[in-house]
Formats: structure tokens, sequence, C-alpha cells
């Protein structure tokens, strides 16, 4: 668990809490495994790499970017906010927010909006990056905005939710949920479908709302507090909740995957995982990096496990994607990797440099990476 808690570090809310000394006495991080020796099956070819931001630099931030048709937006941990053109990796505009950007972009509505160490929410138009609005919510932001139907939705470490209006960041509805004391600082985007938002709590819990006008429909526990000490009660569900054919999967830390049903809630299978960095999922699988950085796939309808790699173990392997009939993930140690869907045996390797903490994003055939130095590289398997 050490080496879990040394990356992404703690947050105290509000209250201190007493935890095992044991957990920290010593460094018994295992090291990172090696890399494995294969001959590779495809060939990976780089479209274009460019500086997109100045990044993240040591802090565990996944400032994970947002795309749409025609870019990608990436924010920094020094305020930065930019716009990258998809197709050619040049920069279309940049503005500097004078926050101290811990959240990665949200797109959607003619705006980019990204949250603050400081509880700021700023907006800027997409095509052009000047900025909309400000506006000001209790807690840090970790959390991406979800952005739809003309409400940005905002989550904030202490549980405290706010879809704030578009146009003008004016606050259209609230919700607080009860967090635990101790939490990973890490947070789980709300996901938008449909007119509702799913939003993963600190309390291993998982809830479904009205967008519009933020009700809540119903309420899931996908995972149950166990052990003695706060630190391994902690079930944060960090890796963003997904939706696929009307199914919903969601990851807790030191907890379950589960899959649930869209209109009731109702789990439908569950396993026991620990994860804080991803998943994706297609027709036949639901692909999820661990705590450990062992790389799974489960049967999207029976939750019954179909393969396992476990050869990146304790590599820090960043959320996966689906690229063609291979799966990519990066690692701390700055490679890119393309494993089989099939078994997950590996494909391709590529060395990007810098630790790749954001999940990789695929759109028409190509993988966009992103570095935590800001470092972002697209690349493409097509001739």
């Amino acid at each position: 668990m050490r080496n879990i808690l040394k990356k992404l570090s703690l947050m105290v809310l509000p209250l201190a809490v007493v935890a095992c000394s044991s957990f920290f006495e010593k460094d018994n991080t295992p090291p990172p495994r090696k890399l494995v020796q294969f001959s590779p099956e495809i060939t990976p070819r780089l479209l274009w790499s460019t500086r997109a931001s100045s990044g993240s630099g040591d802090e565990y931030l996944k400032l994970q970017p947002a795309i749409s048709e025609n870019a990608i937006y990436t924010t920094s941990l020094n305020g930065v906010i930019t716009s990258i053109d998809r197709a050619t990796g040049r920069t279309n505009w940049r503005t500097n927010t004078g926050l101290t950007l811990t959240s990665g972009a949200g797109v959607g509505d003619g705006i980019v909006a990204a949250g603050s160490r400081q509880g700021e929410v700023v907006a800027v138009q997409q095509s052009t990056g000047k900025q909309l609005w400000q506006a000001s919510v209790p807690g840090e932001i970790i959390a991406a905005p979800a952005i739809a139907d003309g409400i940005v939705v905002i989550k904030a470490v202490d549980g405290n939710v706010r879809g704030l209006d578009v146009r003008n960041g004016e606050k259209r509805w609230s919700y607080q949920e009860t967090e635990p004391n101790l939490i990973l600082r890490a947070a789980s985007t709300p996901r938008v479908t449909d007119g509702h938002v799913l939003i993963g709590f600190a309390n291993g819990g998982l809830s479904k709302f009205r967008l519009s006008e933020g009700q809540l429909l119903w309420a899931q526990s996908i995972a149950t507090p166990r052990g003695a000490f706060a630190v391994q009660r902690m079930i944060d569900i960090d890796a963003d909740p997904i939706v696929y054919d009307h199914h919903i999967y969601a990851a807790t830390y030191q907890g379950r995957i589960a899959s649930l049903d869209w209109g009731s809630g109702r789990i439908l299978w569950s396993h026991d995982i620990s994860s804080y960095t991803g998943m994706t999922a297609n027709a036949d699988n639901v692909f999820i990096s661990d705590a450990d950085s062992n790389l799974w796939a489960f049967n999207a309808n029976s939750g019954l496990v179909n393969w396992r790699q476990t050869d990146l173990e304790y590599r820090t392997i960043s959320g996966p994607a689906v690229m063609d009939n291979y799966v990519v993930v990066g690692d701390a140690k700055g490679y890119v990797h393309w494993l089989s869907l099939r078994d997950g045996h590996f494909a391709a390797r590529l060395y990007q440099g810098g630790a790749i903490y954001a999940a990789p994003i695929v759109r028409n055939g190509i993988a966009y990476v992103l570095s935590n130095n800001g470092n972002l590289s697209a690349y493409t398997m097509r001739s």
C-alpha cells in the first residue's frame, strides 16, 4: 500500500485522523518491474509531438486533457490552458489564468473550463481562449469539470458538487456529500450521459443526478470500508466511472469494480480490486489498471476475468484506452505500451519521456498521450 500513498499523497478533511504509524515507518516500496523483452507485432508511428504546457511538476496530478473535434485542451499547474490542433500539433492559443490549476480541462458548449487549488473555476472561450468568467466553490478542485446542456458540473475534494451556468458561472444547483476525513489526493471526473451526470465520491458511493436541476435519482455504494485504521478504510472512487451500452462501470481504491444498471443503479456484478487510475470498455471487456499497475480485462457481461497482465507491476501505469485491437497505457518511466485486446500480451512499446499519469485518449485511430512534463504526442498505427 505504501508505494501508492507515496505517489498520491493524502488529504485530511477537515479533522485530524490518527493512522497506524506502521504504514509510514519505513520505505518498503517495491521497485518497478523491469521491462520484459518481446518481438513487436505492430509499429506505432509518431505523427507529432509538442510541448503543450509546463505540466504538473513533481505532483501526482493526472491533468487529463479534453478533446473536441479539432483540438486537444491541456492545463498546467502554473495556470495555463492550451489548445492544440489535433492534426498538426500546433498551438491554437494559450491562456494564462493566473491560478494554480489542479484539474484537467473540460470542454463543451463552446467553452473550456478548469478548477484550481483555491477552489476557483475558470472558463475560457473554446475557439479563442478568451477568458469568459471565474467562479468560486468550496474546496480544492482536482476532478475535471464536465460540461453539457448549458451546465458545468464541478466536484470539489470535500464532496461539494455544483452545477454552474455555462454562460456566466452562476450557481444553478448544488449537492453536498459527506466524505471521509482521510482521502487520496485524486478524484474521478463526473460523467455526463443523456441528460444525467454520474459522480463518484471518496466514500465509495456512486450517485446519478438529473443534470438540469441536480436532482438525485439514485445512490449506490460500490465498496464498504474495511480495517481498523483510516488508511485501510479508504475506498475513494478516483477512476472515472464509464458508461457503455447503458451499463455503468465504477471502481474504488481498496474495494471493488462493479457493473451497474443504468436506470436503477443495481449492481449486476462485482470483483475485488483496488484502482485509482482509470478504465475503459468495449462490447466484450472492461479494461482497468489496478493500484499495483496490473492490467485486467473483465468480461463485460459476467465480470469474469478474461486475462491479467502483471509485467508492468509497480510501474505506476495510467488508465487504459482502446486503440484498434490493442489496449494502450503509459507508465511513470515515460513508456507507452500497446497490449493485445485478446490476451494482454505486449505488441509494441515506445519511449515518450516524462511520467505518464493521464490516460491516453484515442480518437479516429490516433492515440494522444500527455506526460506530466507537458509533452503531448500523437501516435497512429495506420499508414
